[in-house]
């Protein structure tokens, strides 16, 4: 499986095929999807996703991690513990047993393959947290993005420095950012790995900051914001994405700003 997504992901460099994307809207906040709909439904579950799509999402945002078969998978932490019915780590776990998982809802988290099934027809973009600590996942995981024909629409997000630079290195045309885990050292990292994007903690984003991102030609995105003030705040900051657990939020604030609600 490894070697068959690498060749992949070679062939389609080889042809020119290229993530430069056109992920970002003039002119317009991103309205993303924290884990789909995580204040609603299960998160990182199919459910979740299909509900924040279905709620006008303009992207979602998923965690990866791969199984011990190689398999990339759904799931925000190293273990499935917190989320599921399960105990132990999702790389000592196959695909077979994680698929024995059960949300507190009664859902099974999806596979990578699955949700990007499910979100093919979908007008819909998806940042991508690369959980996965190991260079080699970028070359499998951007196969997949190109066998589903999303390359259009994908941004490669990680809190992993090594994993950030290993994007860049692997292909500069793909929509790299970062969240590390002190988020002022976002914009270090940007400049050193000449990535597109800094994704930073609502607290640690100010005008200030926004200008610091405009200036040196980067996007930023905002999380997670889960009140409307906040939404509203940063909607006026024009930054380019906020991430939400309850896309809710952004209707309530369309219609504060347009004087549509009571």
């Amino acid at each position: 499986m490894k070697k068959i997504l690498t060749i992949l992901a070679i062939v389609f460099l080889v042809l020119g095929f290229s993530a430069q994307a056109e992920v970002w809207k003039a002119g317009k906040t991103l309205e993303i999807g924290h884990r789909g709909a995580k204040g609603l439904v299960d998160e990182n579950t199919m459910e979740s996703f299909l509900k924040a799509v279905g709620m006008g999402v303009d992207d979602l945002e998923f965690d990866l991690q791969r199984t011990q078969d190689r398999v990339y998978v759904i799931m925000h932490d190293e273990t499935v513990d917190r989320t599921t019915d399960g105990i132990g780590r999702v790389d000592q776990m196959t695909l077979a047993q994680f698929k024995q998982l059960k949300t507190a809802g009664g859902y099974t988290p999806p596979t990578f393959e699955e949700l990007l099934q499910a979100l093919k027809d979908k007008p819909v973009g998806i940042i991508l947290d690369i959980k996965v600590r190991k260079e080699d996942s970028i070359p499998e995981i951007y196969a997949l993005v190109e066998k589903y024909d999303f390359s259009d629409r994908v941004v490669y997000e990680t809190s992993y420095p090594n994993i950030a630079k290993a994007i860049e290195k692997f292909n500069p045309d793909l929509i790299s950012a970062i969240y590390p885990a002190w988020p002022p050292s976002a914009f270090y990292y940007a400049k050193k790995y000449q990535l597109d994007c800094v994704s930073l903690y609502y607290p640690f984003v100010s005008s200030m900051t926004v200008n610091k991102a405009r200036k040196h030609g980067y996007k930023i995105v905002v999380w997670t914001v889960d009140k409307k003030n906040l939404i509203d705040k940063f909607e006026k900051l024009k930054v380019d994405g906020i991430m939400t657990d309850d896309p809710g939020l952004f209707q309530d604030s369309s219609k504060k700003s347009c004087g549509c609600g009571k």
